[in-house]
């Protein structure tokens, strides 16, 4: 295996390992073929403005699992403390 095929089986490596799906893998090594690397960010800075978006959307969840974990503890209960109003969390669609 020569140095290009090398440097091309790790970003291909490195690109799945990102999450980036065939489409995006297949775009990204056209644009380098082209020398277009401004196009090449671009493709990699949506991926992980996507990454981002469903690291958020998670937190979400998270949070609402913390406040029934929270309110759900043996302590809790036994302290004759009512848990405030569960509020909507922020960024939630429903």
């Amino acid at each position: 295996m020569n140095t290009l095929q090398a440097e091309d089986a790790l970003l291909l490596c490195n690109l799945k390992d990102a999450g980036c799906g065939m489409q995006t893998v297949k775009q990204f090594f056209q644009l380098r073929s082209e020398g277009k690397t401004q196009q090449q960010l671009r493709l990699l800075l949506r991926q992980r403005n996507s990454l981002l978006r469903k690291v958020h959307e998670n937190q979400v969840k998270i949070d609402c699992l913390d406040y029934l974990i929270y309110t759900m503890k043996p302590d809790r209960k036994n302290s004759g403390k009512q848990p405030a109003e569960r509020r909507k969390p922020m960024g939630s669609k429903k």
